[in-house]
C-alpha cells in the first residue's frame, strides 16, 4: 500500500516530472527554491485540495498519482461503480484560462471534494506549518483516541450523541406545534360548532338556487307547460289530431305501395312519444305548486350560506371537507401530551445510554493516557529534550460528539518546571520533534498508509538530527515515508533518494 508514482505537467515551472517512489522511506532534498515545495504542492492538489488560481500559468496543468490501495479504498469505490485492480489512478486537469478543474478515480469523473473525502485516510501530509495543528487543544483528543484504538467507541458515541440531538429537536418541534395549535382550539371548536350546525352538504347551493329559480317563476313555468300540453294533446288541431291523420293516410297508401312503410313506422313512433311526452309533462305540472314560506326560507338558507363563505373565504364544498379536517387536529391535540410523553422518554433513554457510552470512553481514555504520556517522555528524550515531561490533561465537561472529556497536551521542557500547555512554552524546533514522537509512538496503531513531512528537519541538527532520521526509518518499516529534508543526518537513511534542481531554459 501507498503511493506509487506521481505525475506532473507544467504546474507552475514544472514543464513535466515523473518520481517513482518506494514503499519504505524516501527522501527529497535540493536547494532552497529547487521546487521541492512543487512536488508537496502537486501531490496535494492530486489529493484533492482547492486550487489557487493565481499561482497558476494558462497551460493546462495535469497531475497523475498512482497508489496501491487499502482494501477498505477498494470496497467504497466498487460501490460507486468504479472499478478497482491493484492500482488507483488518480487524475487531475486543470485549466487556469476558465479555471476550470476536473478529477478522476480510475478514468471515472468525481467531484474534488469527494476525492478529498476519498484520500485523506490514505495520505497524511504534514507540511511546513501543520505542525501547528498541535497547538490546537482540540484536535489532542483525536491523537489520544487514536494511540488508545478508541476511534470506533468514539464513533459510537457520535451516533447516540446525534441521535439526542435529532430527539432533542424533534421534542421541541413537537412541543411548540402543540402550543401553537392549542392557540387556535378554542376557535377550531366554535368554528367546527357552527360548521356541523349548519349541516352543510356538498351540492346543496346548487340545489337551493335551482329550487329558488323554480319557485320564483312559478307562473311563467305553469302557463308554459299548459301551453305545450295544448299544442301536443289537449287542444284543438293539437299536434297528435295532426299526426293520426297523416298516419291513416298513409296507412291506405302503404296498402297501395308497401314502401311506404318505413315513413308510416316512424309517424306511429312519434304518436307514441307525443303520449309519452304529454304524460311526462303532466305529471310535471301536477308537482308544480308555489309555496311563498318555503321560497322565503330558501332564500334566508342561501343569505346563510353565503354569508360563511365570506366569512371563512371558502367555497361550500371546501368547508364540508375542513370538518374533517378541524376533527382531526382536535383529536391530534388530545393526543399531543401522549406523544410528547414518549418522545420525552426516547429522549431519556438515549441520554441515558450517552451517558454510559461517554463515560466508558472517559474511563478507557484514562487508562491510555499515562501509556501514552510515558511513550511519548521517552521518544522526546531520544530527540534531545532529553528533561522533557509530556503529560496529558483530561477535564470533563458537557458531551458532545467526541465524549465527555478535554483533553490537552502540556509538556514542561526544564527540571523543576511545571507542565504547560503546548502553546505557551513550545519552540518550532520542539514543536517538531513533538509531532514527531507522537507519529512514531502512533506508528503502530496508525492505518494512514503513506505520511509526507514536508520540511520535518525544521530547527534541529547534528546529532539530534541523526535520531530524527532513525525515527523516521524506524516509521517507514510500517507505513510509506516521503521527507522533504535540507540535512545528510537524515537523508542517509533513505530508501530512494530524489535530489531536486532548478535548471532554466536559455
Amino acid at each position: 500500500m501507498g503511493i506509487t508514482s506521481l505525475r506532473v505537467k507544467n504546474y507552475i515551472f514544472v514543464k513535466d516530472l515523473e518520481i517513482e517512489f518506494h514503499p519504505g522511506l524516501n527522501i527529497i532534498t535540493g536547494e532552497t527554491g529547487a521546487g521541492k515545495s512543487l512536488i508537496i504542492g502537486s501531490l496535494n492538489l492530486a489529493l484533492g485540495e482547492r486550487v489557487d488560481w493565481s499561482l497558476l500559468p494558462e497551460k493546462k496543468v495535469e497531475i497523475v498519482l498512482t497508489l496501491k490501495p487499502p482494501e477498505e479504498s477498494k470496497k467504497i469505490l466498487e460501490e460507486l461503480g468504479i472499478e478497482t485492480d491493484k492500482e488507483l489512478i488518480i487524475r487531475r486537469v486543470l485549466e487556469p484560462a476558465q479555471k476550470k478543474s476536473r478529477s478522476y478515480i480510475n478514468s471515472v469523473q468525481v467531484p474534488a471534494g469527494f476525492l478529498k473525502e476519498f484520500t485523506s485516510p490514505l495520505v497524511e501530509l504534514h507540511g511546513q506549518h501543520s505542525h501547528q495543528i498541535l497547538l490546537d487543544p482540540r484536535t489532542h483528543v483525536d491523537f489520544l483516541d487514536d494511540y488508545g484504538e478508541l476511534m470506533e467507541l468514539r464513533e459510537e458515541v457520535k451516533e447516540i450523541f446525534l441521535k439526542v440531538k435529532t430527539l432533542q429537536e424533534e421534542l421541541h418541534a413537537l412541543k411548540k406545534e402543540a402550543d401553537e395549535v392549542r392557540e387556535k382550539e378554542e376557535f377550531l371548536r366554535y368554528k367546527l360548532n357552527e360548521l356541523k350546525k349548519a349541516e352543510l352538504k356538498k351540492g346543496e347551493e346548487q340545489e337551493i338556487e335551482e329550487r329558488v329559480r323554480v319557485l320564483s317563476n312559478f307562473e311563467k313555468l305553469e302557463a308554459s307547460i299548459k301551453e305545450v300540453l295544448d299544442e301536443l294533446y289537449e287542444g284543438e288541431e293539437t299536434v297528435y289530431d295532426k299526426l293520426s291523420r297523416s298516419l291513416h293516410t298513409l296507412e291506405e297508401g302503404e296498402k297501395i305501395d308497401p314502401r311506404l312503410k318505413a315513413e308510416r313506422e316512424v309517424i306511429a313512433s312519434l304518436l307514441t312519444e307525443i303520449e309519452e311526452l304529454w304524460r311526462s309533462l303532466l305529471e310535471y305540472k301536477k308537482g308544480l305548486y308555489y309555496d311563498p314560506v318555503e321560497l322565503e326560507s330558501l332564500r334566508n338558507r342561501l343569505t346563510f350560506l353565503n354569508q360563511l363563505k365570506a366569512k371563512y373565504r371558502k367555497t361550500i364544498e371546501e368547508l364540508v371537507d375542513e370538518i374533517d379536517v378541524i376533527e382531526n387536529t382536535l383529536n391530534e391535540i388530545e393526543s399531543f401530551d401522549e406523544r410528547i410523553e414518549q418522545k420525552e422518554k426516547e429522549l431519556k433513554e438515549a441520554e441515558k445510554k450517552l451517558y454510559e457510552k461517554a463515560s466508558l470512553l472517559s474511563e478507557k481514555r484514562k487508562k491510555v493516557k499515562k501509556s501514552l504520556e510515558n511513550q511519548i517522555s521517552g521518544e522526546l528524550h531520544t530527540l534531545g529534550m532529553e528533561k522533557a515531561r509530556f503529560e496529558i490533561i483530561t477535564n470533563k465537561r458537557e458531551i458532545d460528539e467526541k465524549g465527555m472529556d478535554d483533553v490537552e497536551f502540556y509538556i514542561s521542557t526544564n527540571p523543576g518546571e511545571p507542565p504547560k500547555p503546548l502553546n505557551k512554552i513550545v519552540s518550532g524546533g520542539e514543536l517538531s520533534r513533538v509531532m514527531l514522537a507522537i507519529k512514531t509512538v502512533l506508528s503502530e496503531v496508525d492505518k494512514v498508509p503513506t505520511l509526507v513531512f514536508d520540511e520535518a528537519d525544521a530547527g534541529i541538527g547534528g546529532k539530534i538530527a541523526e535520531i530524527v532520521g532513525k525515527k523516521m526509518k524506524k516509521i517507514s518499516r510500517r507505513r510509506q515515508l516521503i521527507v522533504i529534508t535540507h540535512l545528510p543526518q537524515i537523508a542517509i537513511f533513505g530508501d530512494r533518494h530524489f535530489v531536486v534542481k532548478k535548471i532554466m531554459d536559455k
